[in-house]
């Protein structure tokens, strides 16, 4: 196969790559989705059995969000006909993404707002023609009124087949978990055709919705974990099928190590990678330096909020500190753990810090530092469980762990041939 590449055949290639690999959006199409197919079959599942309700949950930045926005298509593609009908009914799916302190009425406030009603029917988005559409709360004259448990469930009652999302839920105020609580055991109870689907950053269902075993058999809990390296290779396939270009085994294998299961920086760092070859070396095959240049360029695009954690974990007055050493030496020991949670055990760090070092170390050189991290005077970066003697260890923020790489890559810490043979 030819990768050379024209001058024009290279500019057209990096513009195109983005709307295959899309590192600063969440994923809105099924066609650009890969991996997660069972979980988001499962949601669709739950939509389709009266009563039943789902609860999609996992960490920041495995792809919640994604998953969330592609719901509605294949919902639509689950209830076409065979042969499809000359004119398809599309099932109501209506999003809200919660705002910090959010209560149970401000978030059915946003949600009815979406939901037009024309000629005694439900539907969404702009709508053509003379006649005016008003949304649910005027067609009820709910305007004036906080929206209770009870209101809600009537105004749903006459929405049959609706299917109301609500992202972010965690950020929504304390109370609000159990008020749903009530409205999913309500609408279960009366078979009201209705499904809602609360999405939102926790590690146990217990951390996002109150009293959920009383409505454990209405509730179908969709747990998003860390993407399979398979999963996240998955994305880099799709990629070479849509586009002009070919990663080799080690730019691949790289790639998917540095994400951390985060579909996130799979895109972000796949695009990078995919930009240079084809801007600097006019080439659609892609190299494990392709990769390393990319990380150097994805730090300038990294969220401001990850690369403030990442100076306040390590900075320090003193030349000879050890804070960036020692968290680039927990960010190679976390890549390599094989916990599906993302913990790793710091007696792993002693080998994988004395290359970092070129020097011998004890767990005294350490030792304070992870202490440290926990701490919010180095926003504590870390977090620990279990008993002392028996500690693990994980970042706390998951999409700090790839940005540590390309830090260390971009300032010079350490170079890309150590960090491979350190990550393999």
């Amino acid at each position: 196969m030819e990768y050379t590449l024209e001058y024009e055949a290279a500019q057209k290639l990096a513009v195109t790559a983005a709307k295959v690999l899309q590192p600063r959006s969440p994923i809105r199409t099924r066609e650009l989705f890969a991996g997660r197919w069972n979980e988001l079959t499962t949601v669709a599942n739950s939509v389709a059995e009266v009563g039943l309700h789902a609860l999609i949950y996992g960490e920041r930045g495995v792809g919640k969000t994604s998953l969330s926005n592609v719901i509605a298509p294949t919902i639509w593609a689950y209830d076409d006909t065979d042969p499809p009908a000359p004119n398809p009914k599309l099932r109501l799916v209506i999003k809200a993404v919660t705002s910090s302190g959010d209560d149970f009425a401000a978030l059915w406030e946003k949600l009815f707002k979406e939901v037009l009603w024309r000629d005694d029917k439900p539907t969404s988005g702009f709508l053509p023609g003379p006649k005016p559409a008003v949304n649910i709360l005027q067609a009820y004259g709910l305007q004036q009124q906080s929206l209770t448990v009870d209101t809600v469930r009537r105004v749903l009652t006459s929405l049959p087949e609706g299917v109301f999302i609500i992202d972010e839920f965690d950020r929504a105020a304390p109370e609000t978990s159990r008020e749903f609580t009530d409205l999913i055991k309500a609408l279960s109870d009366l078979a009201v055709d209705v499904t809602i689907v609360l999405v939102g950053v926790a590690d146990t269902v217990d951390k996002l919705i109150a009293d959920h075993a009383s409505i454990g058999r209405q509730l179908v809990q969709v747990h998003l974990p860390r993407m399979l390296a398979d999963e996240l290779r998955g994305i880099l396939t799709y990629a070479e099928k849509s586009l002009p270009v070919k990663f080799n085994d080690e730019a691949s294998d790289l790639i998917i190590k540095t994400s951390q299961g985060l579909p996130h920086y799979t895109h972000l760092i796949g695009l990078e990678s995919i930009r240079h070859a084809a801007l600097k070396r006019y080439s659609s095959q892609i190299t494990r330096m392709d990769v390393f240049e990319a990380l150097k360029t994805a730090v300038k695009h990294a969220e401001q909020s990850t690369a403030a954690k990442y100076a306040k974990a390590t900075h320090s007055a003193q030349k000879d500190a050890l804070y960036k050493q020692i968290i680039l030496a927990c960010a190679i020991t976390a890549t390599k753990s094989m916990d599906s949670m993302g913990y790793f055990n710091p007696a792993a760090l002693g080998p994988t810090l004395g290359k970092i070092l070129n020097r011998a170390v004890t767990v005294a050189t350490f030792n304070n530092h992870l202490s440290d991290f926990m701490h919010a005077k180095r926003g504590s970066v870390l977090e620990r469980e279990g008993q002392a003697r028996s500690y693990r260890y994980r970042f706390q923020d998951p999409l700090l762990v790839p940005y540590v790489f390309m830090h260390s890559l971009a300032t010079g810490l350490i170079t890309d041939k150590e960090l491979l043979k350190m990550l393999v």
